[in-house]
């Protein structure tokens, strides 16, 4: 996420897709020093760096000493110095990051998104779910039930109430060329002890080998495995074709709970980890490894790729 520091050591601004700085009450980064005018330069993600565009501003902005022309648009780095208005009125990119969601609650800094998954109120309690869908689209999950969202709307999670802000971008192109894997290029493989206390992990895809190893909420991951392997086992004996794939293995998610011996809110954080754990080792899609079926509130395994061993 891109950060604005006020230079040298003063407050910050974390960086929408679309960031308008300048007096009027509608500004982004709102500033009170006469020399600014009311809509004084705008910073935006251009799918590929920053940029800030002088807004025609009475007395000008400045990039690294540098005083741009009225309207002039001008690609800045991680580092650069901009003056709004005067000399003394600076900030620095200290974050050059794409834009991801954020969420605010009254004045308290916004949080913000990793890996295009975050957690309301926090990770270790995650009652609200915010990520992006396998179609692009941000969703919101909360109680087993999944919507979507727009820019600016609220979640209550945690007894407070909290605006989520969208970057106004679509869901970058997945390269093929890129060394991150795909979460719909891989395969599951658990690998699970004969009294299933020990579950460990493997994903594989043609160029990768990503090993998970053994948690305690791979046994969600486990037991939805288990429901689609069942479900296209039952199918092929029955008519001797696989069944298709939107069709297999959906749970419902108390029936899920029930058979995991625990509540649904600890079902919902077990969910969580699994999508945090498949981020944070590079995944892209991660949050796809759970899908979800409105208005049914049942679940599945998100990929069909599966191999299951006892060890």
């Amino acid at each position: 996420m891109a950060i604005l520091v006020k230079h040298p050591d003063g407050p910050r601004s974390m960086l929408l897709s679309r960031h308008v700085v300048g007096r009027s009450r509608l500004a982004d980064l709102r500033m009170v020093e006469p020399t600014v005018s009311g809509e004084h330069a705008v910073l935006r993600w251009t799918g590929r760096e920053w940029e800030l565009h002088d807004l025609g501003s009475r007395n000008g902005t400045s990039v690294d000493g540098r005083r741009l022309a009225p309207g002039e648009r001008v690609a800045i780095k991680l580092g650069a110095v901009i003056a709004f208005g005067q000399a003394d009125n600076a900030w620095r990119l200290a974050d050059d990051a794409p834009p991801t969601i954020m969420a605010s609650a009254s004045d308290d800094e916004p949080l913000c998104a990793r890996n295009d998954l975050l957690a309301l109120p926090s990770d270790d309690d995650p009652e609200a779910v915010v990520y992006r869908d396998s179609a692009g689209h941000w969703v919101v999950e909360q109680g087993g039930e999944t919507t979507r969202i727009a820019d600016r709307g609220t979640v209550r999670a945690g007894g407070r109430s909290y605006v989520l802000r969208i970057p106004d971008i679509i869901a970058p192109t997945w390269d093929n060329s890129s060394p991150a894997p795909h979460l719909a290029t891989l395969t599951l493989r658990f690998s699970v002890s004969r009294d299933e206390e020990y579950v460990a992990l493997t994903a594989r895809g043609d160029h990768h080998v990503i090993d998970l190893g053994a948690r305690a909420h791979h046994n969600v991951l486990l037991t939805l495995a288990r429901s689609r392997l069942e479900d296209r086992k039952a199918r092929q004996g029955a008519t001797g074709e696989r069944p298709p794939e939107s069709s297999e293995g959906w749970i419902y998610q108390d029936d899920l709970a029930k058979q995991l011996a625990i509540d649904e809110t600890h079902l919902n954080v077990a969910v969580f980890r699994c999508r945090r754990q498949l981020a944070e080792a590079g995944i892209i899609g991660a949050a796809s490894i759970i899908e979800r079926r409105r208005p049914t509130r049942e679940l599945r395994l998100g990929l069909s790729r599966i191999e299951i061993v006892t060890v």
